[in-house]
């Protein structure tokens, strides 16, 4: 009987150790699961906080957009200009009766001064943009807590569908402003005449980009000689303008030409010849630098990769 207490006690303490192991071993593989699942939900949560602050970014670009501007737009109607500010596509607008006279590209010294126009956009840029571009004139101090920069401010020109058919066809004549003022690197010339002309795009809502060497022969050419004339004038009286760059260190002011297939949207019962004046404008278009699309998808991945563990 003694021998065999002592061998079922045997066989007891063998059963006892490998449970003990197998419990040991559960115990080892459910930390591993737990540890896995704290590293996924801390993952997870990392990346639920780069998702928000992303949306964040993306808000804040558009509030800053606004304040910019509602900050230029109220800077040259205190000087008496009556601009017009379109917020939700981030667009100043100065009709064509503000800078040129009608099918002309130079700019227009007869009712309001053109050249005034021009100074007081230039010194509303210089107030506004130092606090939401990069590069020597950029400053922190007395702005708004925001981390949202301008990646690009276009100078459009527009103009309506009639055929252009000018009344008089002058002679380009470049004058002071590009003698002292040449675009800065980054920025489209228009006015390149040691390069060929490179055929121009097809009118499929893309600024043209063909190398102007004569009077325009049609409302692209227009509208690009006009926006670039604006352009010229802004850097004459203003050159450090040039010296605001955006996230990527190239200058934020440049210039593009839509003709007319940028029309704005009619208004209710509005007739023919006013949608035409309207359409015929310069737009100050800005664009927010936004969050790079590999950041995005970073992101994505990273939230599709905890829901797997889970």
């Amino acid at each position: 009987m003694t021998d065999v207490f002592i061998g079922l006690l045997f066989i007891f303490i063998i059963m006892l150790m490998f449970f003990a192991m197998r419990f040991q071993e559960a115990t080892e593989k459910q930390k591993e699961v737990n540890q896995t699942l704290a590293d996924a939900t801390q993952r997870r949560n990392e990346a639920t906080k780069k998702q928000n602050d992303l949306i964040e970014d993306l808000t804040a670009s558009e509030a800053t957009r606004a304040e910019v501007l509602q900050n230029i737009g109220s800077f040259l109607q205190s000087r008496g200009l009556n601009v017009t500010i379109i917020r939700d596509e981030g667009i100043l607008r100065l009709p064509e009766e503000m800078l040129f006279a009608k099918s002309n590209w130079e700019l227009s010294a007869r009712g309001v001064d053109a050249s005034r126009v021009l100074k007081n956009l230039a010194e509303a840029l210089d107030q506004v943009l130092p606090c939401y571009t990069l590069g020597s004139r950029s400053r922190t101090d007395n702005c708004p807590k925001t981390k949202s920069k301008i990646e690009a401010i276009f100078i459009e020109g527009h103009a309506d569908a009639d055929a252009y058919n000018p009344r008089r066809k002058p002679p380009i004549n470049p004058g002071p402003a590009t003698a002292n003022a040449p675009p800065p690197s980054g920025v489209l010339s228009m006015f390149r005449r040691d390069t060929a002309p490179t055929p121009p795009t097809s009118p499929d809502n893309r600024p043209s980009t063909a190398l102007i060497s004569g009077p325009p022969k049609d409302n692209l050419d227009l509208s690009a000689l006009r926006a670039t004339s604006t352009f010229r004038e802004l850097m004459r009286v203003k050159r450090e303008l040039s010296l605001y760059l955006n996230p990527n260190g190239k200058p934020v002011l440049s210039v593009s030409g839509y003709g007319e297939y940028r029309p704005v949207t009619p208004e209710s019962g509005e007739n023919a010849e006013s949608l035409k004046q309207r359409n015929r404008r310069i737009d100050l278009r800005i664009l927010m630098a936004s969050p790079r699309s590999e950041d995005a998808k970073q992101i994505e991945h990273d939230l599709n990769s905890t829901e797997d563990v889970r």
